[in-house]
């Protein structure tokens, strides 16, 4: 699998893609083949069947969520209509200025398709070391992203129709504000006092 990808350039809108806002948060306990922790150096790419997009290069991430690598950073990506997967997978540049990936996941396209348009999904998904152009069956690490589409926008439905206030003594007996009794209700009255309001002598 393949590191290589553009910086901070969004593929251009077709007919009959689906525009996303990926935002790269963070990885959680991502390790190198030599046992050791990531740590600082690392950036994340979006990949999909024809594009990928990467993050700027976590360059101290000692100092951000708790020794783990962080990006919190937005790209704009394209996917074709029927996709049904794409991948975010973490990459580092060696001593030496080879790139390697280091762990990728898959990331179901119905992931993020469902509720109302428009809707930020917060996600986060098992890495795996990479391997080849596909994540391998070796767990490693989390990463955590949020998806929202750009294509489409939500629309507040209309508010509800107003009610009309009751009348006060439009219905029940005795002017009461309260109409009439629900059938099978028992109608009581203060003690001492008659129906008709009447103290009783």
């Amino acid at each position: 699998m393949t590191c290589a990808a553009t910086k901070g350039k969004s593929p251009a809108a077709e007919t009959g893609t689906m525009a996303l806002e990926v935002t790269v948060v963070s990885g959680e306990e991502v390790m190198l083949a030599t046992g050791c922790p990531l740590g600082a150096g690392a950036y994340a790419v979006v990949r999909t069947a024809s594009s990928a997009v990467s993050t700027h290069v976590d360059e101290d991430s000692h100092g951000d969520c708790n020794g783990y690598p962080y990006w919190d950073e937005a790209l704009r990506v394209a996917i074709p209509a029927g996709t049904s997967e794409l991948f975010v997978e973490i990459c580092r540049r060696r001593s030496n200025g080879r790139v390697e990936t280091v762990a990728a996941a898959r990331v179901p396209v119905g992931d993020f398709t469902v509720g109302p348009p428009g809707h930020l999904h917060c996600l986060s998904y098992r890495l795996f070391d990479a391997a080849g152009s596909r994540p391998s069956r070796r767990r490693n690490g989390i990463i955590n992203i949020t998806v929202r589409r750009t294509d489409v926008k939500y629309t507040a439905p209309p508010p509800p129709p107003p009610v009309k206030a009751m009348n006060a003594g439009a219905s029940g007996s005795g002017g009461s504000c309260y109409g009439a009794a629900p059938a099978g209700a028992a109608m009581g009255y203060p003690v001492g006092f008659t129906a008709d309001g009447k103290a009783c002598v």
